[in-house]
């Protein structure tokens, strides 16, 4: 007899992620990010898209913008954050890596 886990869809893996993560005060530029990574309006204006470069940046565009304009750090940086926060929210191993 195994202890296994259910194994989740993605889509609950991300409700129980977006669940998680409402619970930590973050900044609002990191909760504009945490938000567009989880699908969900969590700021004012809202990030809809991130990409990042060849070059490592993170680059982001708001509703209703038609570019990728706006700088939002190093994707190394977010990746250290994405972990940070994830202890602080106790986030499981599906999360994270749902996140990342």
């Amino acid at each position: 007899m195994t202890d296994d886990l259910p194994i989740r869809d993605p889509d609950q893996i991300r409700e129980d992620c977006a669940h998680k993560l409402r619970q930590v005060q973050v900044s609002a530029h990191f909760q504009a990010i945490l938000g567009c990574l989880v699908g969900e309006d969590w700021t004012t204006p809202r990030l809809v898209e991130m990409v990042v470069t060849p070059d490592g940046h993170l680059l982001g565009r708001c509703d209703g913008d038609v570019s990728l304009k706006m700088f939002l750090g190093a994707s190394e940086d977010l990746l250290r954050n994405i972990h940070g926060v994830a202890a602080v929210a106790e986030l499981d191993g599906d999360e994270i890596g749902y996140l990342v």
